[in-house]
């Protein structure tokens, strides 16, 4: 069993709260991402049709990274990384992106491991859809903190909060 004052100890590490930080900020985006694409993917009393799981992660995506954007620029990596808003803006997108294209392939890979078939008509079950979310909620999580971290939010701390040109 770890002893308190070694938590204590870990939880003092600035790269420990900061993980933690976009941990929080990360599972109000998944609330937002998976919430979404399980509206827009099966048909509800709000939503009368049911578009495809792909277009339909790609748009509760993209409106979670924009949330994350956001609280993570705020909060979690605040005054860090060089340049203006709108080129941190523009780098975390790119990671988004390709966290994106590997939220995508994860999925697929865990329907294909249930269904070995590369095409299906419609849209998987509502358990199996979020069965692979959560899979790949994890890995594109790994990757989105490792690269935002390293490249989005590289460099030392600015005065001005990352707002300079």
């Amino acid at each position: 069993m770890v002893e308190r004052p070694a938590i204590r100890q870990l939880v003092r590490l600035p790269a420990v709260r900061q993980f933690a930080k976009f941990c929080i900020i990360g599972a109000s985006s998944t609330v937002i991402d998976v919430g979404l694409l399980n509206l827009l993917v099966h048909p509800t009393l709000l939503f009368a049709g049911g578009l495809h799981w792909i277009p339909a992660q790609i748009i509760s995506f993209a409106i979670a990274v924009a949330n994350s954007f956001v609280w993570n620029s705020l909060w979690t990596f605040k005054g860090m990384g060089t340049g203006a808003r709108h080129e941190q803006f523009i780098k975390f997108l790119l990671v988004n992106i390709g966290g994106l294209l590997l939220n995508v392939l994860v999925m697929k890979l865990v329907m294909f491991t249930v269904h070995p078939a590369l095409f299906h008509q419609g849209n998987p079950s509502p358990r199996l859809l979020n069965a692979a979310k959560a899979v790949a909620i994890v890995i594109v999580s790994l990757w989105n903190f490792t690269a935002n971290k390293r490249w989005t939010f590289s460099g030392k701390p600015t005065t001005d909060g990352g707002d300079a040109a």
